[in-house]
């Protein structure tokens, strides 16, 4: 069974890293995880989850339209 997103909703790297950060944080939702970038961008965690190559901003804009296509409830464990 096809997951909605697969085909319009493809995290790059660094989107996935966050969304694995937010769920070890303890979100469970993709809206979540959307809810918790500010946190995300104020913690020292930043250079190690995104590298050199992504930035917080670069995230958000991959969050925006995956909750668009997938929708705020779409579980981490199903992305990731």
């Amino acid at each position: 069974m096809s997951n909605p997103w697969d085909e319009e909703f493809a995290p790059s790297t660094g989107t996935l890293n966050t969304l694995r950060w937010a769920h070890e944080m303890g979100a469970a939702t993709l809206g979540e995880a959307y809810d918790m970038l500010d946190q995300f961008e104020m913690s020292n965690d930043v250079p190690e989850v995104l590298g050199h190559d992504d930035t917080v901003e670069g995230v958000r804009e991959e969050l925006e339209l995956g909750l668009e296509t997938a929708g705020p409830d779409a579980t981490l464990t199903g992305l990731l």
